[in-house]
């Protein structure tokens, strides 16, 4: 109870509850906050009040569906998750796949409030002089409105003593699935890392996989590419897809090299040779450095997923200093091609997200996966850069120069 108090009682709910909860927390291993925010989460999909004697039944069950999955072996054949065993070609850094939504939503909102109730895309909430929250939405057309305690995680302040909740507004995905989400507030933020990972599953033919990973495990999962790594996904044949599972596939994972070579799962992989691996399965992907720009806008139309390039060049410059979203620079160039000295092309940034390691100096060679990007300012267009997603070293000069912070100078002595 003590404990609860100190969290100054996130969430109302009763004694019971609060009791349960606490003998709850060592077999989840959730933190206080954590759990009260998962309960909160369950109530809110189930549309009871987390004050409703019902939110136990719910929470135990919650409780007892996570200690099975937790105690079930992982190389069950039943089990979902498979054993897995490749490189990662590319990875990007975790993005908050809700914040562009949640942005959206509110834009929406205050452009024209109530055409953004009646589309869907919020739902919003006025105070009644009991102190209780009136909710309405439209939903598939249909108007709707409750009375509830609190407002679920999320609610935005509005206008004129409203506030707005941000809904999910996708009723179907894009291959025609229902999206179970649909008319419910979005998570106040969704973490998400994508990537493209070259292997095989139970021992399977090696193959190119999409790799999709959510939730606060995929920000620590942070593997090297070019790496050969043995861990724990759920496969999808037919979509070609790999999927991290909550904490298991971050535990999981492990380099082949430091597997002992008397290790039943260690594979001596010294034969591959990753230069020959990109030409074979990526040959629609290479690109020269110098062909950046024509290449950047001839792959605009080409789905996302698809339009990364691969390219190599020489490191002719670097900024160890972290952008605000932490990224380092690279300037690369190829040495074999005629440079540009009037337009200054032959030379290509490379933004390098903190995830992706730097061991290596100027004048080192390089292989570079990303996607480009071009801005414009003032109707002219500045040269492509590549937003880094996989790097391969193919020879290493020297090391990078390590960037302490910035001090400012002290003045104190005129």
């Amino acid at each position: 109870m003590d404990n609860f108090e100190k969290e100054n009682e996130v969430i109302k709910m009763n004694e019971k509850m609060k009791n349960e909860m606490e003998k709850s927390l060592q077999y989840i291993g959730m933190t206080l906050e954590e759990a009260t925010e998962k309960y909160e989460s369950i109530c809110a999909e189930n549309s009871i009040e987390t004050t409703d004697d019902f939110g136990l039944a719910l929470w135990r069950t919650f409780v007892g569906q996570h200690r099975r999955s937790q105690n079930k072996p992982q190389n069950d054949s039943g089990s979902l998750t498979k054993k897995v065993f490749g490189f990662f070609v590319a990875l990007d850094a975790p993005r908050d796949s809700m914040a562009w939504k949640r942005r959206r939503a509110g834009e929406e909102y205050r452009r024209d409030s109530d055409n953004a109730l009646e589309n869907g895309i919020v739902a919003v909430a006025t105070q009644n002089a009991l102190g209780k929250w009136v909710i309405s939405r439209y939903h598939k057309g249909e108007y709707q409105e409750k009375t509830v305690t609190n407002l679920p995680n999320g609610a935005e302040e509005g206008v004129d003593d409203q506030y707005y909740i941000p809904l999910d507004d996708t009723e179907r995905y894009g291959n025609g699935g229902e999206n179970k989400g649909y008319g419910k507030p979005l998570p106040v933020e969704l973490y998400r890392r994508q990537g493209l990972f070259y292997g095989s599953v139970e021992g399977g033919e090696n193959q190119m996989w999409a790799f999709s990973y959510k939730n606060q495990p995929a920000v620590e999962f942070e593997p090297s590419t070019f790496e050969w790594l043995h861990m724990l996904a759920i496969p999808s044949e037919e979509r070609g897809a790999l999927y991290g599972m909550t904490d298991v596939t971050k535990a999981s994972m492990i380099y082949n090299s430091a597997l002992e070579p008397e290790n039943s799962d260690h594979r001596n992989m010294e034969s591959f040779n990753f230069e020959d691996f990109l030409v074979n399965e990526l040959t629609s992907h290479l690109v020269p450095l110098v062909e950046i720009d024509r290449a950047h806008i001839e792959r605009q139309a080409l789905p996302y997923n698809e339009r990364f390039i691969v390219t190599d060049g020489v490191v002719c410059n670097m900024n160890m200093t972290p952008t605000k979203n932490g990224n380092r620079i690279l300037n690369i160039t190829d040495l074999n091609a005629e440079f540009d000295y009037d337009e200054g092309n032959g030379v290509v940034t490379c933004w390098i997200p903190a995830h992706i390691e730097i061991d290596f100096g100027i004048g080192s060679s390089v292989i570079v996966i990303g996607n480009t990007s071009q801005r414009t300012i003032d109707g002219e267009s500045e040269p492509a850069t590549i937003n880094t997603t996989g790097l391969y070293v193919l020879d290493r000069k020297g090391s990078a120069v390590e960037v302490s912070q910035a001090v400012e100078e002290d003045y104190d002595w005129f």
